[in-house]
């Protein structure tokens, strides 16, 4: 094959992906059905969840062996080339994870696309799980006796799942640019909410806080329904709409920062997405479904929670043990990277460089090829930013003095203020606890 521009080699893979048809709807393939949760209800929480899986296996390997040779097409050792083969191949490994669905095969294929509870993250020796206990210790809370931190500036209504569908309807519809968003009440839903490129499902006998739908709202449609249709409206590059399990964790981290940045992650939605990393763990050391919900339970979470959470570590994987998924060890590493990166990159002013990472479902690993590409008129920016990237003027500042602070020694300060930080804790326990 003759040396293709860039130009020529993006517009040959967006037309063959569009001919391979449905690059990976994993999620929603591996998703139990409510069925599950009702008769693990019905059995009093005796009995272990039967889950079956249909596919046409036939259209999963036809689909991965095309993936794959498009991808082994692609020649050449630049950054755009590397982008378009690993992209390429993440839809291959996607397939192939529904594949291996229900054996330990899926638990491999997932740590190896998602990382474990152990695996180690932006270069160093911590493990996703040291870093969830980290945070759990620093907020803490310690699940094992039901305690929670008291937080005496949420506000205790709740709002029914209709309430919070109208909410994002026009939340939506009040955003400049528009963003196109459907949502829909869904009585059959397994998970609280679902949220796609332009449609989010909220499930009917759910409630929510303002606190919870303001997080939502940052992690679910200003980030991932955000890149999503960034990515489908790019003009010659409109995969970018999806981009595999090799960009799950800087979107999630991405989706994590958001809620960071907008003040709308609490302690109780902190103390979840570490625990989550610690259910992997036991789950990866054989725990089963069963033993996963009790621990919940055991720390104070309610019965509904307790099995969407176990839910999501077992799914597509075995309800046995030993064998999860494990998407959700990442979410905190990779906030971690994402604000590891900011913090390196945007105190440097490079913001249409770091535009790019919104351009899209990518990986931070990828900006070196988005940047080339744009810069040659291949891609387009993004129509839709998040709120924490158009405040720039904003987040220069902070980043600015992050890099500082990071730096600062907090067991000195700690040490300096012994004798306040322990009147304030003896005062706190000696508080009545707050009213339900």
């Amino acid at each position: 094959m003759a040396t293709e521009t860039h130009g020529e080699l993006v517009d040959r893979i967006s037309a063959a992906l569009a001919t391979i048809g449905r690059r990976s709807r994993l999620l929603n393939d591996i998703a139990w059905p409510r069925s599950a949760e009702d008769e693990f209800f019905a059995s009093k929480c005796q009995r272990l969840p039967e889950i079956h899986y249909e596919y046409d296996w036939d259209a999963l390997r036809a689909r991965a062996e095309a993936f794959e040779s498009l991808a082994a097409s692609v020649d050449g050792d630049e950054h755009v080339h590397s982008f378009l083969r690993d992209t390429v191949r993440s839809f291959a490994d996607a397939n192939r994870l529904l594949l291996s669905v229900g054996t330990a095969e899926f638990f491999k294929k997932s740590r190896e696309l998602y990382g474990g509870a152990r695996t180690r993250f932006a270069g160093t020796n911590i493990r996703n799980i040291d870093l969830a206990e980290h945070l759990l210790d620093r907020l803490r809370i310690h699940g094992h006796d039901g305690s929670h931190p008291r937080d005496d500036e949420e506000e205790p209504e709740t709002w029914s799942a209709e309430r919070f569908a109208e909410w994002l309807r026009e939340r939506a519809k009040a955003r400049r640019p528009r963003l196109e968003l459907t949502v829909v009440v869904d009585a059959a839903l397994s998970a609280k909410v679902i949220a796609g490129r332009d449609r989010v499902r909220v499930r009917a006998d759910t409630t929510f806080s303002e606190w919870e739908a303001e997080g939502l709202w940052a992690h679910e449609v200003e980030t991932h329904a955000l890149t999503a249709q960034n990515g489908a409206l790019q003009r010659r590059a409109s995969f970018l709409s999806g981009g595999g399990p090799r960009s799950t964790r800087t979107q999630e981290g991405l989706a994590v920062f958001a809620e960071l940045e907008a003040r709308r992650l609490s302690p109780a939605r902190m103390q979840r997405l570490a625990t989550r990393v610690k259910l992997v763990g036991a789950a990866e050391d054989g725990a089963d479904f069963i033993d996963l919900y009790r621990m919940l339970i055991e720390q104070g979470a309610s019965p509904r929670d307790a099995f969407l959470d176990a839910q999501r570590v077992c799914r597509g994987g075995r309800v046995e043990g030993g064998a999860p998924f494990t998407k959700d060890a990442c979410y905190l590493a990779g906030m971690v990277e994402v604000y590891s990166f900011l913090s390196a990159f945007a105190r440097g002013g490079h913001r249409d460089e770091l535009a790019m990472l919104l351009a899209g479902r990518c990986a931070i690993d990828d900006l070196d090829a988005l940047v080339v590409l744009r810069r040659e008129g291949i891609l387009d920016p993004p129509r839709y930013v998040p709120p924490w990237f158009a405040n720039w003027r904003g987040l220069l500042p902070y980043f600015a003095f992050a890099s500082f602070s990071n730096g600062l020694c907090l067991t000195s300060v700690e040490e300096r203020f012994a004798a306040l930080i322990g009147l304030a804790g003896a005062q706190r326990k000696s508080d009545p606890p707050p009213s339900e």
